[in-house]
């Protein structure tokens, strides 16, 4: 049988984003191993060893999403959290991901003994829909409850907030606006936000990269009342989206998340907004007023992430540091 998750021991430079997972189990005992250079290594031979930082990466889409992905050019959503979170992981720790695909396999469902060894989780986001009752929904669902069970930090972009939404009973629906699709403007940080870790360092008011259709319930997000048992604070909101940063509390697990992509740039938005679905939502709702005025912008996107100095592409599209520069687009994923 197949083992339940893969495991991946990464350094702490960038991987290439398209670079294949080895067929390793978690389950067989392997000798750990950095490939920081080898002047770090004899830095560190006679120094303290570096610690290990175990996360699990759930990769949300199910079988036919990541091939729609990599039929249109796009990076797996499990690849760019991989490449994203071996550049940030600080310099002292050894990191260790493992996956898991509960979209497609009850399989893939691990036990709570198993999730707390652990240290932390992330969920990429997805392209199915929260609040379709089928399989594929319900399996995460049940794998973030258990994650919470087991009291392991989780962190999640999009989807994943959907997810930590669903997992504590709060309602999510479609966005009556509409697909939020390119950038994210204006996304303000409240009361909340504001004091909370995640957004250390961050702007009160920024720009982020989005590819969303759904959202947690406006009339929720208006009252948010929860459960017994359960806390949540809506960090961020902008105009489109009432709910764009949440932190939920539930059985001393702790998951915080955001409905846009700090792992995106946007070279990997443009290339998402040239799939079939999310082209036609985006001329229907009347973004773009037809889909050549759609390709050109998305085209102005990918030139700006290849060349992100060009100053008057940057004033054309009205882009700030706060979507170009890596180190702040990520900064709310290095915070967790």
């Amino acid at each position: 049988s197949s083992p339940l998750f893969s495991v991946r021991y990464l350094p702490t430079r960038p991987m290439p984003l398209r670079a294949r997972r080895p067929p390793l189990s978690i389950r067989l005992p392997r000798r750990a191993f950095s490939a920081r250079s080898s002047a770090a290594a004899a830095t560190t031979a006679t120094s303290t060893p570096a610690t290990p930082l175990r996360l699990l990466i759930v990769e949300a889409y199910d079988r036919a999403g990541r091939e729609r992905l990599t039929s249109a050019g796009c990076t797996a959503a499990s690849d760019t959290f991989a490449a994203l979170l071996s550049r940030i992981c600080p310099e002292d720790h050894e990191l260790r991901l493992s996956y898991c695909h509960p979209a497609d396999s009850v399989h893939e469902l691990a036990e709570v003994g198993e999730l707390s060894r652990f240290d932390g989780v992330v969920w990429t986001g997805s392209s199915l829909t929260i609040h379709e009752d089928k399989p594929e929904v319900t399996r995460q669902i049940e794998l973030a409850r258990r994650c919470f069970q087991a009291a392991v930090p989780q962190y999640g972009s999009c989807w994943g907030l959907q997810i930590s939404a669903a997992a504590a009973g709060i309602p999510c629906e479609p966005n009556p606006r509409g697909r939020e699709h390119g950038i994210a403007r204006g996304i303000a940080l409240t009361r909340s936000g504001r004091r909370h870790p995640m957004f250390d360092g961050c702007l009160q008011t920024f720009d982020g990269c989005a590819a969303h259709t759904d959202h947690v319930a406006a009339s929720w997000a208006a009252a948010p009342v929860c459960r017994p048992g359960v806390e949540a604070e809506v960090l961020a909101s902008n105009d489109f989206t009432p709910v764009q940063g949440l932190a939920v509390r539930i059985d001393g697990g702790e998951f915080w998340s955001v409905q846009y992509h700090p792992e995106l740039d946007l070279g990997e938005i443009a290339r998402l907004m040239r799939l079939p679905a999310s082209r036609s939502l985006l001329v229907e709702q009347g973004e773009y007023s037809s889909e050549e005025e759609l390709l050109r912008y998305s085209r102005d996107l990918e030139a700006l992430a290849a060349d992100p100095s060009n100053l008057e592409l940057r004033r054309r599209l009205a882009v700030g540091d706060d979507v170009i520069d890596p180190a702040r687009r990520a900064r709310e994923i290095a915070n967790w």
